[in-house]
């Protein structure tokens, strides 16, 4: 740092100057700029721009592809038997 502050004024002149002269020429619209961002500043900060934590990092998730479970025996035809000439069944519900 520099601690003579005749030197530190002489270096920051020109920007000043700088200064001046764009608000002389361009004071208008750097006005009107801010007079259209200004709505759209208090709507960032109403929602929590100053104090909104910052949205935590993708996860990233392995997806691997797994094979089918193996499919079940087929299962065998049921077995019929019929029995021709007796009349069990019949008989069981006789009134």
């Amino acid at each position: 740092m520099n601690s003579n502050s005749i030197e530190v004024l002489e270096l920051t002149t020109p920007v000043f100057q700088f200064l001046d002269r764009m608000i002389q020429e361009h004071g208008v619209y750097l006005y009107l700029i801010c007079v259209w961002l200004s709505p759209l500043l208090i709507l960032w900060i109403l929602q929590g721009g100053f104090w909104r934590k910052p949205a935590p990092p993708p996860r990233i998730f392995n997806v691997t592809k797994s094979e089918p479970p193996p499919l079940p025996p087929p299962l065998a035809p049921p077995v019929i038997s019929q029995r021709k000439g007796t009349d069990h069944d019949e008989s069981s519900f006789a009134a």
